[in-house]
């Protein structure tokens, strides 16, 4: 950090933050004050009440380190292990993708529709860090949820995060599939290798979590051919891929298309 600003209290360290990791990132506040929140170990709302609070040589030190990770391109929420999703608090780590606003949008849609069609068996394929299976258990408290992954690490992250939730009873994890379920729900790889290419930003993220072959449709072809529930739930690339429509027509599906708070195509609902 420069040396010109003459007290690095709450204040000065955001606004100076921010306008450095204006250069490598979208949100660069958020970051900031998530970063400070973290090793502050207090949250966003102290730092707004504590703007002139002169921070210690100890936590600038810590703050430098993080916010260097940050510039070179660690995503914020690998740096501090934690992210929320539908107000819950996760833990994340390098080796599963950090959750992102349009997949509450997904789950979102679950939920309420399946409080209207009393569905009660989930099946969510590429758990990950588990967001989408603790999220549907903790807030359909009738269900159970069956949580796939190749990874084992993942499905031990998506453990830790039922228990943190008091959900473990009702999520099952394990790596083979399951049958008889209501509901499919999956936020699959779903880039194609040249489009991960083009985003540098993704790189720091678990290749395999993000790119689903050349067509980016690989994992949508094997749900749609594993599984028979009554309906699927998918998060899909903006803009929805004639080579996706593709795959469900040809394959006798039905399927409705809904825009995120972006306007983006971003979640399908499909059936037959």
């Amino acid at each position: 950090m420069a040396s010109n600003t003459n007290v690095w209290n709450v204040r000065n360290v955001l606004n100076w933050t921010g306008k450095y990791l204006s250069k490598i990132s979208k949100s660069p506040r958020t970051d900031a004050e998530i970063l400070l929140s973290y090793v502050s170990n207090q949250n966003r709302l102290w730092l707004y009440t504590n703007f002139d609070l002169k921070l210690s040589k100890e936590m600038l030190k810590k703050f430098r380190e993080v916010v260097e990770l940050r510039f070179k391109g660690v995503p914020v929420y690998h740096i501090t292990g934690e992210k929320y999703f539908m107000a819950l608090k996760f833990k994340v780590n390098d080796r599963v993708l950090v959750p992102r606003p349009e997949t509450e949008e997904l789950v979102e849609h679950v939920i309420m529709d399946s409080k209207k069609m009393k569905w009660k068996r989930f099946v969510d394929v590429g758990c990950g860090s588990g967001i989408i299976a603790v999220s549907i258990a903790k807030y359909l408290p009738n269900s159970h949820v069956w949580a796939i992954d190749v990874d084992r690490s993942a499905l031990d992250l998506t453990y830790e995060n039922a228990k943190l939730h008091d959900v473990s009873k009702r999520v099952h994890v394990k790596k083979s599939e399951v049958e008889h379920v209501d509901v499919v729900v999956s936020n699959p790889p779903y880039l194609t290798q040249s489009e991960w290419e083009e985003l540098p930003e993704l790189h720091h993220e678990p290749y395999k979590a993000l790119v689903g072959g050349e067509d980016g449709n690989n994992v949508y072809k094997y749900i749609l051919q594993k599984y028979s529930p009554k309906v699927f739930y998918f998060e899909i690339a903006h803009p929805f891929r004639q080579s996706l429509k593709d795959v469900f027509e040809e394959n006798g599906f039905n399927y409705k298309i809904f825009k995120d708070l972006s306007k983006r195509e971003r979640i399908a609902v499909v059936w037959k």
